[in-house]
């Protein structure tokens, strides 16, 4: 039989692991200190949390994306059980003010050694840890266990480039995720790599992803006419609106080279550029300085105000769903730099024509079914990428039919929070 300290993840590695984040926390606090974003609910980050009263459900997701998947549970949970309280822990304060409005009780998780951990927890004693996605922090698991806090994974995501990690880390988390009562996964392959890490099978269920149970803001076709409008002043008929979302330094060159083509050939194009972090609106501004491209920045209009010009740049968070559901064509992120993607599903909800690189490991699952579907153009080259905007402005029947059957794929992931939900509790 298992001892007590291989069943919480406190042996050899596990020791070594929690001298190292002890030894280490002064260095990331400093590191923490030096940054405006690293300032921000600063005392949290040491394990100050205050009074968190009763027992509350503690779901954490990392930053804005997590959240993002958890808030479809959230909400589904706020209206079947209003007298549930709800804390939400994250590692980034964007994900905090992304997902405030569904909980109780928000706070930043500590950094994860030992003394600050311990100094948190004793603020909250909680029904039931949820993570989203692979949060997986060995010392606040590993305490969260010692306290008898069940633990729950949802959208279990184990990466390409993570699974050899987790694999050459196998004895510091294998006691751990083998303990998590539940672990929902949006695929077969997650839930193969979970079972590899150590999961009882039994306990691994494949939900879908709840990032993808999402009712699009801008349903009707009026509403997605006026956020078209409240894009751009002077669209005709002819007029085609491109999306670059949760985009990333590099990847804009593709496109700008295109666009100038497009812009060449008289073709009346507007382009919307929305950066994925706030930090990097500065560099994208001056790489379409760099570029003599004039363009309007978000932060320089009033609320509502259109851009008068055909390029905008959207230098503020939450309005990227708005921004897809006005595009005629949309490429999403990380996927032309090697990072793995962002949810193509966002635009495809809207029957936009999605656009992805060939970067899509954090996204491979979701990529392949609307692969399989024909609902997804996938580019790797700058020529391909001017073929797409040409096809854009021929009147081509194709990208509306990929759009038609890209939303036909989101269509089938509505009802995975339910899902999810249910198995929740039962834990």
């Amino acid at each position: 039989m298992s001892s007590q300290s291989e069943r919480t993840g406190t042996g050899m590695l596990g020791k070594a692991y929690a001298i190292a984040t002890t030894l280490a926390a002064p260095f990331v606090a400093a590191g923490l200190l030096a940054f405006r974003r690293g300032r921000a609910r600063f005392s949290e980050r040491l394990g100050s949390w205050g009074t968190i009263p009763g027992t509350p459900w503690w779901f954490h997701g990392a930053s804005v994306g997590e959240v993002q998947g958890l808030s479809p549970i959230l909400c589904l949970l706020k209206q079947e059980k209003p007298a549930e309280k709800v804390l939400l822990t994250c590692t980034s304060p964007t994900g905090l003010e992304r997902g405030s409005s569904l909980a109780d009780f928000t706070r930043l998780i500590p950094i994860d050694a030992p003394f600050l951990v311990r100094r948190a927890l004793r603020a909250v004693t909680a029904k039931q840890f949820v993570i989203a996605e692979t949060e997986l922090w060995p010392e606040l698991m590993r305490q969260a266990l010692m306290q008898r806090v069940p633990i729950s994974i949802v959208n279990g995501r184990i990466s390409d480039y993570t699974e050899g990690w987790y694999s050459r880390l196998e004895a510091l988390f294998w006691p751990l995720v083998s303990q998590c009562r539940l672990i929902c996964v949006p695929d077969e392959q997650q839930r193969e790599r979970f079972v590899a890490l150590g999961a009882p099978p039994e306990r691994v269920h494949v939900t879908g992803h709840t990032k993808y149970d999402v009712a699009p803001t801008f349903a009707a076709q009026d509403a997605r006419e006026r956020c078209r409008t409240s894009l751009f002043s002077g669209l005709s008929s002819s007029s085609r609106i491109l999306v670059l979302g949760s985009v990333r330094p590099d990847e804009e060159r593709w496109w700008l080279d295109a666009c100038a083509e497009a812009w060449s050939a008289g073709h009346d194009l507007r382009l919307v550029v929305v950066p994925r972090h706030q930090e990097k609106f500065s560099i994208f501004a001056s790489r379409l300085k760099g570029r003599s491209i004039d363009f309007v920045k978000r932060s320089e209009l009033g609320a509502g105000e259109p851009a008068r010009g055909r390029v905008l740049l959207v230098d503020a968070m939450g309005e990227l769903e708005g921004c897809y559901a006005a595009a005629d064509l949309a490429f999403v992120g990380a996927t032309l730099v090697d990072v793995g993607g962002h949810n193509p599903l966002e635009p495809a909800m809207y029957g936009v024509p999605v656009v992805v690189g060939p970067h899509i490991a954090v996204i491979r699952g979701i990529v392949e079914e609307l692969r399989s579907s024909r609902g997804i153009i996938e580019v790797s080259t700058a020529p391909e990428i001017s073929g797409m905007l040409r096809q854009l402005f021929s009147g081509s029947a194709e990208l509306a039919e990929v759009g038609a059957r890209g939303k036909a794929v989101w269509q089938r992931h509505l009802g995975s929070a339910q899902r999810v939900l249910r198995l929740l509790e039962g834990v």
